[in-house]
């Protein structure tokens, strides 16, 4: 797999503090500096994988995924458009490249946030089928897969949809001259 540009820029420099996630930003900083082999590990999670980017992220369209974005509570297209709200945190700042490369470490924060909810939340209902109550146990699946499945596998897709347009932009780029 070709290397995440975004990924090695966040592997190798600081990262934004100026978009209302500082504390989280530096919090990484200091837990993982820039360079550092634990780094390296947390972005290589973060690294879209071959079958992420199978076919243009089939498996996500598959799962329904950008349905799930549209109704995403935290800035949906439809969620927003019925309540007129901007949602600025949650959403890309515009449409150039420069916002989408901002809006990177933005979609790896909100993912972080909600994988202890998804791990708890995957205990309880193995526990609660352990202990001979599948009902609960159903119930805390549904509720995991509403709450936390769909949008860690959102900002998952979002992330690869950004890597995606990075490397047609440095493909278009590194074209050689029509000859005349």
């Amino acid at each position: 797999m070709a290397v995440n540009p975004i990924l090695h820029e966040i592997d190798t420099h600081p990262l934004p503090a100026t978009d209302g996630w500082g504390w989280l930003y530096r919090s990484f900083e200091r837990l993982a500096p820039p360079g550092r082999r634990l780094r390296r590990v947390i972005c290589r999670y973060f690294q879209p994988s071959r079958v992420e980017s199978w076919r243009g992220g089939l498996l996500y369209r598959l799962l329904g995924v950008p349905r799930f974005g549209r109704i995403i509570p935290t800035g949906g297209i439809t969620v927003r458009r019925l309540t007129r709200a901007r949602m600025r945190p949650y959403t890309l700042a515009g449409t150039s490249l420069a916002a989408a490369r901002a809006f990177y470490p933005r979609a790896c924060v909100f993912e972080f946030l909600h994988l202890p909810f998804l791990l708890t939340l995957a205990v309880l209902s193995v526990h609660r089928a352990a202990t001979g109550r599948p009902d609960l146990a159903l119930e805390n699946t549904l509720v995991n897969l509403v709450v936390n499945v769909y949008p860690v596998m959102h900002h998952r897709r979002t992330r690869l949809r950004i890597v995606a347009l990075l490397r047609r932009r440095r493909s278009r780029g590194a074209r050689p001259a029509p000859r005349p």
